[in-house]
């Protein structure tokens, strides 16, 4: 499955590591900082990505919990008091914005 993903596996292994606040100090630093190093065209695959996976899964948020993890995704959203599927909607909503 990943590399039907491998944009968001990207954001999600390469952004959102174990050492992910080196990136910034919140999720939407580290999507500023993939949005200031990435080319557009990588953005954009990317948030249709995660329109296809919240399709997907769409109730299903073992399954995104999974995916999650599975593509190194070290980020601890829950703390935010959200789950992987709105954390994923989040993630899609910071990188329609223009960066920070």
């Amino acid at each position: 499955m990943a590399k039907n993903f491998e944009n968001l596996e990207h954001l999600l292994g390469g952004y959102f590591h174990q050492d992910w606040d080196v990136e910034g100090a919140n999720d939407a630093e580290v999507i500023s900082a993939f949005q200031r190093t990435e080319p557009v065209k990588r953005i954009e695959v990317t948030i249709a990505e995660i329109d296809h996976i919240l399709q997907l899964f769409t109730g299903d948020a073992s399954k995104i919990e999974e995916l999650l993890t599975a593509w190194g995704c070290e980020y601890y959203y829950q703390t935010d008091g959200l789950s992987g599927q709105e954390w994923l909607q989040r993630v899609r909503s910071l990188l329609m914005e223009p960066e920070l």
